[in-house]
């Protein structure tokens, strides 16, 4: 039988999904000179804010992590997955579509799982090692794809791989750093409100040294696309999801759930934009090897 952590991880992979699709759309209508990650990021904040008062209501213990090394560990995490990891994993969205992109982002499991192993003691079993396999088989269908291209398209694929292989080191870094914030009792809802909230003031912050804030608030005023605020409504709840699961099985089993979602976003990119991603046979298979490889790890053994 299926466990809720196992249940809710599925949904954050969802939830992450929809969000790279509303982006990707979002970029093809307004061309975000920031790839779309300061609205997403500020949206995400905003929903997340609205929630706070159902955490005071249904949360016992602190609602915000309090204790030092849980802070410090809530605001790394937003720093370096969800501020870094994401800008670059954006940039490679926009450069070579949200099936592909995000493929590559599956690599970030990878360093979950070994880190988690070195410093939290999570077990690796043989599920998540063959889930990890079809993680990297998909890779290397993407691999193959891009040898099949012309020439001319390869110098485009291989940036953008290396930055999406950049992101999924980052994010893998982070998703430790988020189970780690979580040990000091504090609720889900706490720790993911802290993360966004570094996340998006580090954004801020970055944008303002590099003198790119000014210009970007003057596009937004012009071109904020809504699909841009939908990825962040869709992203807060993936985010949630992804610390509520984390508190229920090992941030491992979360991450390398969160594989799946390369199946869910071609699923959705599809149906709902298909002139922005055209599937090809390897893409396709990319996407149902990491669906299956995320299949072993759906039922408890």
């Amino acid at each position: 039988m299926t466990s809720p952590g196992l249940l809710t991880a599925i949904a954050s992979a969802i939830a992450y999904a929809l969000s790279y699709v509303c982006l990707r759309k979002g970029q093809a209508d307004s061309s975000p000179p920031d790839s779309g990650l300061l609205p997403v990021l500020t949206t995400s904040l905003m929903v997340l804010l609205a929630l706070v008062p159902a955490g005071l209501a249904s949360h016992r213990a602190p609602l915000v992590p309090v204790r030092g090394r849980s802070l410090a560990f809530a605001c790394l995490s937003g720093v370096v997955g969800t501020f870094l990891g994401r800008r670059l994993l954006y940039l490679a969205v926009q450069r070579l579509g949200a099936v592909r992109g995000v493929v590559l982002k599956g690599l970030s499991p990878v360093a979950t799982v070994i880190l988690a192993y070195a410093f939290l003691g999570d077990p690796v079993s043989w599920r998540i090692t063959a889930s990890l396999a079809g993680v990297l088989g998909a890779i290397v269908l993407l691999a193959l794809e891009n040898r099949a291209r012309p020439t001319r398209d390869r110098a485009v694929f291989s940036s953008g791989a290396l930055i999406g292989i950049s992101a999924a080191g980052l994010q893998g870094v982070g998703h430790v750093f988020r189970r780690i914030s979580l040990a000091s009792g504090a609720s889900p809802m706490g720790s993911a409100f802290v993360d966004v909230a570094v996340a998006t003031l580090a954004c801020v912050a970055s944008f303002a040294v590099e003198g790119k804030l000014g210009p970007l608030l003057r596009h937004y005023r012009k071109h904020l696309s809504p699909w841009l605020l939908a990825a962040g409504a869709a992203s807060a709840a993936g985010v949630l999801l992804f610390f509520v699961s984390a508190t229920l099985i090992p941030v491992s089993t979360v991450a390398t759930l969160a594989a799946s979602e390369p199946v869910f976003v071609a699923l959705i990119s599809w149906i709902l934009v298909p002139h922005l991603e055209r599937p090809s046979l390897y893409s396709a298979s990319a996407a149902c090897l990491v669906g299956f490889a995320t299949m072993i790890l759906s039922h408890t053994p």
